[in-house]
């Protein structure tokens, strides 16, 4: 049996602290379908890096899609700053909306990967405040054409499951 020993002379602590490494890289991906157009459109899902945006629509029971839109970012940090602040460790993983059908309804899955921390939520046609300024920030980077259409701050959601 061998035993390894280590001693450190004069160590010092230093009044200055290293910068905090990030968790992980900044990543937050939103997924999102309709079940009444689910089985003809597929899922569209946005993912936002600090480099760049992309699009990527799936067909129903594949695996991999289609990238229809991509673009590097030149200046995302304040972006990245404000996501990061929207306080999304404190909400729930889930969020159901009762007065809409489970079949029915948009289906939105918010995957984050900040600097900080990692959170799922998924919402059964739910209006979250947060959400929607994501999805402003998002839409902020992308052309008319391809802007993401949130529900609307008034969507009834007060039913009793």
């Amino acid at each position: 049996m061998t035993l390894f020993a280590t001693v450190t002379f004069g160590q010092t602590k230093s009044s200055v602290n290293p910068p905090k490494k990030p968790l992980s890289a900044f990543k937050l991906s939103l997924t999102t379908f309709n079940h009444a157009t689910l089985l003809f459109k597929g899922t569209t899902t946005y993912i936002l890096t600090a480099k760049s945006i992309k699009i990527i629509k799936t067909s129903l029971g594949k695996k991999k899609g289609t990238i229809v839109f991509s673009k590097p970012l030149l200046s995302f940090q304040e972006s990245s700053a404000s996501i990061n602040n929207f306080g999304l460790d404190s909400l729930k993983d889930r969020y159901d909306n009762y007065c809409v059908m489970v079949t029915s309804g948009d289906e939105f899955f918010l995957d984050y990967n900040g600097y900080s921390m990692k959170k799922n939520i998924s919402l059964h046609h739910y209006y979250l405040k947060a959400l929607d300024d994501i999805i402003n920030i998002i839409n902020s980077y992308l052309p008319k054409s391809y802007q993401f259409r949130y529900l609307e701050k008034n969507t009834r959601q007060d039913c009793d499951p």
